[in-house]
């Protein structure tokens, strides 16, 4: 699917002494897929309660200096552009009714987690490693003819306890719900079988089209398509207070019309760890 949710979170319910935490991180992303460009950036977050803030400080993905505020557990997602003194306003769950409404089909699923060995210092913290694997076939309608294809998903994550109760704050009373059942069940696999706060996450995603070779033509269809994201955390501290205005669109910022001003359009990307390693 090229349409993809991608909403992190995490269980664990711990009292903290803090009121945030803030946090640099680093990902990449690299696919075969055609619409869907290689990135490499850094940003800076920041999450308190249930609102975060990720300020992207350099790369290929967004302009440097833009940011995006997320607020009820990443359902409202507002993009922000200071040298344009505007914002863009995305509905995060309007999307995901969208998805819902698809008639997607979700078949033979396979949902797996471990446990591994090794024990890798990240940020300043002892974490442990997880992988979560999910298997499942496709089919999303398109006018009369369906399109099938199988999706096998590793998701390796490096855990530690510290902060765990900031995601859970953040997400609320959980995640976004699509209202197609098989589709939540693989989101929340993604999302609640693995406890603890990310410091890293590595994805790889493999599919495979079921469609076969148009009748007439010679042209080569390639079958098998992979993406690749990785996510890192380079540092990461307790933050006592948050000041307000840093998750509120500055004073005499407009909101920008998509339709008129393509730079404002919508950004394709979506952080795929909001909030845990987000």
């Amino acid at each position: 699917m090229k349409k993809t949710l991608l909403v992190v979170g995490v269980v664990l319910v711990v009292r903290t002494a803090f009121a945030g935490v803030e946090y640099e991180f680093r990902q990449t992303m690299h696919s075969d897929v055609e619409g869907i460009p290689s990135s490499d950036f850094a940003g800076r977050a920041v999450i308190e309660g249930d609102h975060s803030r990720v300020d992207f400080l350099s790369g290929t993905a967004f302009p440097p200096g833009t940011y995006v505020v997320l607020s009820n557990g990443a359902r409202t997602q507002t993009w922000v552009d200071p040298s344009k003194k505007s914002y863009v306003e995305i509905n995060t769950g309007s999307v995901a009714s969208a998805i819902g409404a698809s008639h997607i089909t979700i078949g033979n699923k396979k949902i797996n987690v471990e446990k591994l060995a090794d024990h890798p210092t990240i940020a300043g913290f002892e974490t442990a490693h997880f992988r979560l694997t999910l298997s499942y076939d496709v089919t999303v309608p398109f006018s009369q003819i369906p399109l099938k294809q199988s999706v096998a998903t590793t998701v390796d994550k490096w855990t530690t306890d510290a902060y765990a109760g900031i995601a859970t704050s953040f997400l609320g009373d959980g995640v976004l719900k699509t209202g197609n059942a098989d589709v939540d069940e693989l989101i929340d696999a993604e999302n609640t079988r693995i406890h603890g706060f990310a410091l890293k996450e590595v994805v790889n995603v493999t599919t495979i089209n079921d469609m076969p070779q148009l009748p007439g033509t010679k042209l080569p269809i390639s079958r098998t398509r992979t993406q690749t994201r990785e996510l890192t955390i380079t540092s990461i501290q307790a933050k006592a207070e948050i000041p307000a205005a840093t998750f509120a669109v500055p004073a005499g910022f407009h909101r920008a019309d998509p339709l008129r001003d393509d730079s404002q359009k919508a950004p394709l990307h979506v952080l795929s760890m909001e909030p845990a390693a987000h």
